[in-house]
């Protein structure tokens, strides 16, 4: 099985991560022999390199190269982890489609950017199937795509392999090294338009007014937003009460969800929104909004707030301040749920499909 991984970052979040992580265990089931086109090697595949850089020389390699590639390694079939789908083929071909919220949000990308994705998802019509993380991207793909639903399979995702509450000594040192010396909530994905950061940032004031020491810890790739997001905390009076953190690299991760009072997720869309999920897994409580896939993918385990809502997000996050068994209690859920998510059942009906495909 080839896997074409070409867009892996060098600082993987989202789909990076799906990459990572369905490779890897891919790589471990019984009987399957995995080959990754990928900037730099994926545990347990072997590894052809592709050339890094910009999507456009990425885009370029793909067109060019993806095919003649997988015919040389004699790979009984294709699955592109990231959309692009090459248009012939004399294998099989699967993609993946992650979200499609250049279709939804298209103010979240730049005219560039919006028309590149466009362009790789209109390819995943030339695969015989289709994976999709969530209900809701499936929906899309039939409504932006056209795409047959009989084409498509929802496979969910997980939190990273191994993701689990870190030490009591591990939090403490992450938080003595990036200032949150008091309780914080935390906010991923901070800096793109559509992530809503800024509904965070709205309801500090009013956390504040009775919780006079919360901070709110902002991470996440740096974005466009960014300096609007300084600027809104500066003019509510909260600058520094604000901390923004950038990447967090997967090594300090657990400390930094462990340590947070709970996760706040504001975002408008997500196609499966792996933050909540990740959050759960290290016992921290979740507030997001009720957008697409979260309903889905939380089901009952997060309190869900209605979108552009930092009066409510304010509101559940001084209850599950002030109320330590209420904040027990979801905590509690949050465990249990995340634990009913893995990447080896992701892989095992990857695998299904693909079997669907080369019996």
């Amino acid at each position: 099985m080839a896997l074409d991984a070409s867009a892996l970052p060098p600082s993987p979040a989202g789909a990076g991560v799906y990459m990572r992580e369905l490779a890897a265990a891919l790589a471990a089931r019984p009987g399957l022999d995995v080959l990754a086109f990928a900037p730099r090697p994926l545990p347990g595949c072997r590894h052809l390199p592709v050339p890094g850089g910009s999507p456009a020389r990425r885009f370029g390699w793909q067109l060019r190269t993806l095919g003649q590639a997988t015919v040389a390694a004699r790979a009984s079939l294709l699955h592109g982890l990231h959309f692009y789908t090459p248009r012939r083929l004399p294998v099989p071909r699967v993609a993946t489609i992650h979200d499609l919220t250049f279709f939804r949000i298209p103010r979240r990308y730049s005219p560039a950017r919006r028309w590149y994705y466009r362009a790789i998802a209109h390819t995943a019509r030339f695969a015989e199937r289709v994976i999709v993380p969530s209900s809701a991207v499936a929906a899309d793909a039939v409504r932006y795509l056209s795409l047959p639903a009989e084409r498509i399979r929802v496979i969910p995702e997980a939190h990273r392999a191994g993701l689990r509450a870190a030490e009591p000594a591990r939090v403490a040192a992450f938080r003595a090294s990036h200032g949150l010396d008091a309780p914080y909530l935390l906010c991923l994905g901070t800096a793109e338009p559509g992530k809503r950061a800024v509904d965070a940032v709205r309801a500090l004031p009013r956390i504040r007014a009775r919780r006079p020491g919360v901070l709110l810890a902002l991470a996440g790739n740096p974005g466009p937003l960014l300096g609007p997001l300084r600027r809104e905390a500066a003019r509510l009076g909260v600058a520094d009460a604000v901390r923004f953190l950038g990447y967090v690299p997967d090594a300090d991760l657990p400390a930094l969800l462990t340590g947070a009072e709970a996760l706040v997720f504001p975002s408008l869309f997500e196609g499966f929104g792996l933050p909540p999920l990740e959050a759960m897994a290290c016992g921290t409580p979740v507030i997001a909004a009720d957008a697409p896939a979260m309903s889905e993918v939380l089901d009952g385990a997060a309190r869900l707030v209605p979108l552009r809502s930092p009066e409510t997000i304010a509101a559940e996050a001084l209850r599950l301040l002030e109320d330590p068994a209420w904040r027990a209690e979801l905590a509690h859920r949050s465990l249990q749920h995340a634990a009913g998510f893995s990447w080896a059942r992701t892989a095992e009906l990857t695998e299904a499909v693909y079997r669907e495909l080369v019996p």
